[in-house]
């Protein structure tokens, strides 16, 4: 027994086309829209190559910095950070991905004096235009583990 295509059987397959295709055009064009905003736009955050940025746990405030004269990748650039209790103990200093995974990248800091911290560090390059980079410091205060997360951002 042989089926045929009929009237009804070919509306019933246009109809179930035409509901595929425009799921999958919104799909499409809704995440594309998405895709082009920055890094910076989607996340609310302290751009720390910007400006000062200053995070509170518990009863310890942390402020830091970052100083640059052209901030780019593969380009040494200056961090500092300074805890509202001299009694600090940092345990680890490292720079993050943010938006992309890069590694773990170091950043060596000393003692620059009461409850102060600077050192250099550099990020490496990546083939996204806009890259969001986590300066991630861990700390122990009055016997508790701290760690504190300031963001910012390179362009190329």
């Amino acid at each position: 027994m042989r089926d045929r295509l009929t009237g009804p059987k070919l509306v019933q397959i246009l109809v179930v086309m035409t509901v595929l295709s425009a799921a999958f055009w919104l799909r499409t064009c809704s995440d594309d829209e998405q895709a082009t905003e920055p890094a910076s736009e989607k996340l609310a955050y302290c751009d720390l190559s910007q400006t000062t940025c200053t995070q509170q746990q518990k009863n310890l405030t942390a402020t830091a910095s970052l100083h640059a004269e052209a901030l780019q990748a593969e380009m040494p650039f200056e961090l500092n950070i300074v805890f509202s209790d001299p009694n600090v103990t940092l345990v680890r200093s490292v720079l993050e991905g943010e938006t992309m995974y890069m590694g773990t990248l170091p950043a060596l800091l000393e003692p620059a004096g009461e409850g102060r911290w600077q050192g250099q560090a550099l990020v490496g390059s990546c083939t996204e235009a806009r890259m969001l980079w986590a300066w991630v410091v861990e700390v122990e205060h009055q016997g508790q583990p701290l760690t504190y997360r300031f963001l910012f951002e390179i362009r190329h």
